[in-house]
């Protein structure tokens, strides 16, 4: 049971006003709170253990006095005892005062701001914060009873600290590990066990854990949760205000340099959760430093997080462990390709964890990967891959990681993943992928034109319905066809009812009166548009309305996100959104092969299992079927060319007829088993072309249902 529920909830209530606020005076008022908290929890908790009286008590908490606090609270230089009332303090003093001294240990800054900062404010500070659970089993993966034993002074660093969730779980961790040992430790180190008279928690706080962070209040967070772990009073935790990324031996590492038991700089272990900044979010400036510091593993397009490996590298010690949970992006973005090459050089990958698509972060919409290495050569190394296949219904997902019908395990030699993006498959797989990869005759790029749909820019101004066409006898001279995402099936495109003002026709709005007066009510926020602004466009065009030649053609189209391989044909003149793409083959093709042929191959089976060994997975059934990837697939043209595209037409035909029919009729069920049929016969094809055994089969349907 949560003890400090009562207390949470009193302190809610003192938030719920500051609620409707901003989000920085939101985010500002959760501070000002917690840093009274952190003051008054510390001041009881030595009161408690009688190193201070009660007016040392009640000097503190008002604001007095800093005499009996940790550094950290001179270093503060927002005034947060002066933005609170009497009331909110009095509300604090009277819970705090409540709690025992088991309460008080227990105490976590860090997990009381989690708890109050919504999924709005996360964003807006672009803080992820990573599951308890999911941190002891990195711990776990780094720090036993050996390691402990055999060097009492094992240093472990979060370069990015933050509320102090790694190093709080890794106090809990080592103190175990010297309460349960504490005899071995001894025998095998007997210059230390004068050390640990003094406390076992002041050790550890001093020799083995250590953090950086630039967020001052992240480190006044982390300072308070440690101190109250320990009855000690002198006690100075090595969590520092600083860019770990920019700091060189004259600053962070000088600081080290006087600890007597820090030896050569260097850590056993950089573990954590590094933040995960874009290239448009941070600052010109500091990107140039970066490039400078970093420039083997950072470019102008990377994510910060791709910093953080190389600092943890040149942190740690020789066969020293690094240990992150990061976006699984920098696996396979093009921007990620020099870190890619710096990992494999650099470290030898012990354990891959991918979550694959699956979203482990309260509020983020981000699929992370644990990778654990080790710092040193890499030759003949092999990696453990544990690869999520079933999130369905399933809490603590970490804890699965030895089920194998939630976690697939295999075995991959480092020297086989690229550079170019690294492909998370088994060798069986990667057998099978590069087999049909070897059979293709031409790179789709190579023989086709890919688009993307319009962006109008404003869709209430641009499109519309039959009823508004009619109502407003809008000019069907400049109205197309509008086809969405989810109009979208395999060799079928649902009935659409909407339409778009293709405004990009017209010369003169002026001219056009019904056209004109639909969408000048939008005007003010038309011309807003980026394109508007420097005078690109006229104010009532579409903002991006593509070469209109795209459209006239026959064409595949198919969703930009997607559980499957979703392509059909359109054949007429019809315009599409933005999250479609479209591909037509180029002139010179058209002769080898056919647009029905490549709609064959791109819904096959061979054709899903080939992209969704190479493809993005961006949810737990999602895949981002952005052309970049989509269109280096190879395809293998087959001798019966004819025979494909008029199972393609006829497959095209029957979807289109079953429309007609409730699912409850007869005829439904005979044009669905006829549809049935003619996909299996095209399956066979592709099948019978790659010539494939039965255990490859299996391996394809396995791997995309």
């Amino acid at each position: 049971m949560d003890k400090l529920k009562p207390f949470k909830k009193d302190i809610y209530r003192l938030l719920k006003e500051e609620k409707n606020s901003d989000t920085e005076g939101y985010i500002n008022h959760v501070k000002t709170l917690l840093y009274y908290i952190g003051r008054v929890v510390l001041c009881t908790s030595l009161y408690r253990k009688n190193a201070i009286n009660e007016k040392d008590f009640s000097d503190l908490v008002d604001g007095k006095s800093n005499k009996y606090l940790p550094p950290i609270f001179d270093k503060i230089q927002y005034n947060y005892m002066e933005k609170l009332s009497q009331l909110e303090k009095g509300i604090i003093i009277r819970d705090i005062l409540k709690l025992d001294i088991k309460e008080i240990r227990q105490f976590s800054l860090g997990e009381l701001y989690e708890y109050f900062i919504t999924n709005k404010e996360r964003k807006t500070l672009g803080q992820v914060y990573t599951p308890l659970d999911i941190i002891d089993y990195m711990i776990n993966e780094t720090v036993g009873d050996k390691e402990i034993i055999d060097n009492p002074y094992y240093k472990i660093i979060d370069p990015t600290c933050g509320g102090g969730y790694f190093l709080e779980k890794i106090y809990k961790k080592l103190y175990y590990i010297f309460n349960k040992n504490y005899n071995k430790i001894i025998e095998a180190n007997p210059n230390i066990e004068e050390e640990l008279k003094w406390g076992i928690g002041k050790f550890i706080i001093e020799n083995n854990i250590w953090g950086t962070d630039i967020d001052q209040f992240a480190v006044f967070m982390s300072t308070i949760t440690l101190l109250l772990k320990v009855d000690e009073l002198e006690v100075t935790p090595n969590i520092y205000v600083r860019d770990i990324l920019l700091e060189d031996k004259y600053d962070l590492f000088s600081i080290l340099d006087r600890n007597p038991n820090f030896k050569n700089n260097k850590f056993d272990v950089v573990i954590g959760n590094p933040p995960y900044i874009g290239h448009k979010k941070i600052d010109k400036e500091y990107r140039k430093k970066l490039q400078y510091y970093y420039g083997d593993v950072y470019n102008n397009k990377s994510d910060i997080a791709f910093c953080f490996f190389k600092k943890g590298h040149n942190i740690l010690k020789e066969d020293g462990k690094l240990i992150y949970i990061v976006s699984r992006y920098f696996s396979e973005s093009p921007s990620a390709k020099s870190l890619r090459n710096f990992l494999k050089n650099n470290f030898s990958i012990n354990k891959i964890i991918d979550f694959y698509g699956k979203k482990v972060f309260k509020g983020i919409g981000i699929s992370p990967i644990i990778i654990k290495c080790l710092k040193g050569e890499s030759y003949n190394n092999h990696i453990d891959v544990y690869k999520l296949t079933n999130s369905n219904k399933i809490n603590n997902l970490i804890d699965q990681i030895e089920n194998r019908k939630v976690f697939r395990h295999f075995r991959i030699k480092q020297k086989d993943i690229r550079d170019d993006g690294w492909i998370l498959i088994g060798n069986n797989e990667r057998k099978l992928l590069n087999k049909i990869i070897n059979l293709g005759d031409f790179k789709l790029d190579n023989i086709c034109n890919c688009n993307q749909g319009v962006i109008t820019g404003c869709d209430k101004a641009f499109i519309v319905d039959k009823e508004t066409i009619k109502e407003e006898n809008l000019d069907k001279k400049f109205i197309k066809p509008w086809i969405k995402n989810s109009n979208i099936g395999r060799y079928q495109l649902k009935d659409t009812n909407k339409y778009i003002l293709y405004t990009d026709l017209i010369d003169d709005i002026d001219k056009h009166n019904s056209i004109n007066e639909h969408i000048i009510p939008y005007k003010d926020r038309l011309m807003k548009r980026r394109e508007c602004l420097r005078r690109k466009r006229k104010w009532y065009q579409l903002q991006w309305g593509r070469d209109y030649n795209i459209f006239k053609d026959p064409k595949i189209i198919f969703p930009f996100k997607s559980e499957k391989n979703r392509f059909t044909i359109v054949y007429d003149e019809k315009l599409c959104s933005a999250d479609i793409y479209i591909i037509r083959i180029k002139d010179e093709i058209r002769n080898k092969i056919s647009l029905e042929y490549l709609l064959a191959f791109l819904n096959s089976s061979v054709s899903e299992f080939y992209f969704k060994c190479i493809g993005k997975k961006i949810g737990d059934n999602l895949y981002d079927y952005y052309p970049n990837k989509l269109m280096t697939l190879k395809l293998k043209v087959g001798d019966n060319i004819t025979f494909v595209d008029n199972v393609v037409k006829r497959l095209i035909s029957l979807y289109s007829c079953l429309k007609k029919y409730n699912f409850k009729e007869k005829e439904y069920d005979k044009i669905k088993s006829e549809i049935e049929n003619l996909e299996e016969t095209l399956e066979t094809y592709f099948y019978e072309l790659y010539r494939l055994s039965e255990g490859e089969i299996k391996i394809i349907k396995n791997n995309i249902t």
